[in-house]
């Protein structure tokens, strides 16, 4: 929980939005804790979250839209629309709900030519911040320490990638929080894969912190591990 604490004393506002949020993440290296990026979740209209991206300077890069049910405690639904943009780069992820298919769109630069794909409705179970609903819907089978498998939304890869989450011991021994690690579902792929490792606090059960491959490319459009620390308003 030490850094989670050295995380909670940077200023929320230290990226520079001064406007409503409810959730601020702030995803700061992992071993320096150098703060790397600001995310703002903004009060949820018409079923519509965005999501802005700030540098510590100050500067917007990139903003996300979430479309789906929301509640003050995350996402109310696993399955919401996502459109996301950098700006940096022209880098862009869509997953889009059709009749009977999810659209899943890619593009990693302005220049590139977009990867399209469509998943039947019954593939994908999970989509981007839809996990912390996912979560909360199996928290009794979590915490009783079964495995809960699910089929996560990968727009770079156009497909669903089958994961799996499962309790895990927290680094600091404490009680109140609940650990959670997540990797991929097939034992051959584990080894080419990082984890991801998420706190999530047992009383209130909101995500606390996330550490892993983060879905926001560094600036030489390369991807990043980063620990996210959220601050709940």
């Amino acid at each position: 929980m030490l850094s989670l604490l050295v995380a909670a004393s940077v200023s929320v506002s230290g990226c520079g939005y001064d406007g409503p949020s409810h959730v601020t993440g702030l995803a700061v290296e992992p071993d320096s804790q150098q703060l790397i990026y600001c995310e703002y979740f903004l009060p949820t209209e018409d079923n519509r979250t965005r999501v802005l991206y700030y540098t510590p300077s100050g500067h917007r890069f990139a903003e996300k839209d979430l479309f789906g049910a929301a509640s003050e405690d995350g996402a109310a639904t696993s399955l919401p629309e996502v459109v996301q943009q950098d700006y940096r780069n022209g880098e862009r992820r869509e997953v889009r709900k059709g009749e009977d298919s999810w659209l899943l769109r890619y593009r990693k630069s302005a220049t590139a030519s977009w990867k399209e794909a469509r998943v039947p409705i019954n593939g994908i179970d999970v989509i981007d911040a839809g996990f912390d609903d996912y979560v909360r819907k199996h928290w009794d089978e979590l915490v009783a320490g079964r495995q809960a498998r699910f089929d996560f939304a990968s727009p770079p890869h156009g497909r669903g990638i089958e994961l799996r989450a499962r309790r895990v011991d927290c680094h600091s021994g404490d009680q109140r929080s609940l650990c959670l690690r997540v990797d991929l579902a097939q034992p051959l792929l584990r080894f080419f894969a990082g984890d991801l490792d998420l706190v999530y606090d047992r009383a209130t059960r909101r995500l606390q912190q996330f550490e892993g491959i983060v879905n926001v490319l560094d600036d030489r459009s390369s991807a990043q591990r980063l620990q996210i620390h959220y601050h709940y308003d």
